[in-house]
């Protein structure tokens, strides 16, 4: 037995596999009995790390990636680390996977403190009650989401700033509401168009709220809730409506939309509300929204409004509860 065979081999396991997964007994039958391993499962020693700290603070010349994570699989490649996954055959594969794109990890930003046991999100009420208006398969689209944002900004810690841009249109099968979330970063790190989304209410439910509240609710999702946020408000009612909830002036009686626009506004960090004037934010909106009204796209989805409503009734008195000390 040679001495390269004694090292430790440092083996990450990334949150995505599980312990029994075919995955790490795919790789355990490549080792020779005698070749000493030390397994890292990061669901147990550093939940919810982000990909840049695994990448920079966990891998080396002794240590390999098993990943499911296809993206993070490629970015460990391109910097000269071992990573493992699984080809669709379900074999073990330890290249680069074709047609996956991976941006470049943001490695520059200086890692400050030990590594931490548990680096997820706080709970939030409000995006817990959110949650539970999805299906489980559309919420893992969020998840997916945040580490790719995470990744890019390097942690969630360098997010700096979140705009979005909000239209409505309405037609003859209901309110067509749209936005664009754009963020930006700290370290120098240029901003991204994070993500978009388009919603139909029904036609009984025009509420100059809806557009806004759709355009939020990412926002409590994707967990930025903590983020100073613009909004840039094409419908002037809506506009009007939320300039008057944040400064106080709105009416007491207020409709079950305006309620909850209410709640999810005060539950952000540091939000302000702006006319979204002419240019290439307002000309984009206002030709995709044009767009889904002339035709059928699955980018369109369709939204409950009542279970909404009465989720954020439920995160309410959640919150009111737990302010009491009940």
């Amino acid at each position: 037995m040679n001495e390269s065979s004694q090292n430790v081999i440092r083996i990450v396991v990334d949150e995505c596999v599980e312990i029994d997964a075919p995955l790490v007994e795919k790789f355990r039958r490549t080792l020779s009995p005698q070749q000493p391993v030390e397994i890292v499962f990061l669901a147990a020693s550093h939940r919810g790390i982000p990909d840049t700290e695994i990448l920079r603070r966990l891998l080396g010349p002794d240590s390999l990636l098993l990943s499911t994570d296809r993206v993070l699989h490629n970015q460990a490649l391109a910097l000269g680390f071992r990573s493992y996954t699984l080809d669709e055959k379900g074999d073990l594969f330890g290249k680069k996977l074709a047609h996956v794109a991976a941006p470049e990890p943001l490695l520059s930003a200086r890692s400050v403190g030990e590594l931490k046991t548990d680096y997820v999100h706080p709970p939030n009420p409000i995006a817990s009650a959110l949650k539970s208006t999805m299906a489980e398969r559309d919420f893992k689209r969020y998840r997916t989401r945040r580490r790719r944002i995470r990744s890019y900004f390097g942690s969630e810690a360098n997010i700096s700033s979140a705009s979005l841009t909000i239209g409505a249109r309405t037609t003859t099968r209901g309110l067509i509401s749209g936005f664009f979330l754009s963020l930006g970063g700290y370290s120098g790190v240029k901003g991204i168009r994070a993500n978009e989304g388009y919603a139909l209410t029904l036609a009984n439910e025009h509420e100059p709220a809806w557009c806004v509240i759709h355009a939020l609710r990412d926002l409590y999702l994707l967990q930025l809730e903590t983020v100073a946020v613009e909004i840039y408000i094409i419908p002037p009612a809506s506009l009007a409506l939320c300039q008057d909830l944040l400064s106080g002036s709105a009416p007491i009686s207020q409709s079950p939309g305006d309620e909850s626009l209410r709640r999810l506004l005060q539950g952000l960090k540091s939000v302000r509300a702006f006319p979204c004037g002419k240019g290439p934010f307002f000309e984009g909106m206002k030709n995709k929204l044009q767009q889904l009204a002339s035709g059928r796209s699955n980018e369109l989805v369709v939204t409950e409004s009542h279970s909404i409503i009465n989720a954020l009734e439920q995160a309410d008195a959640c919150i009111i509860r737990t302010v009491a000390g009940d």
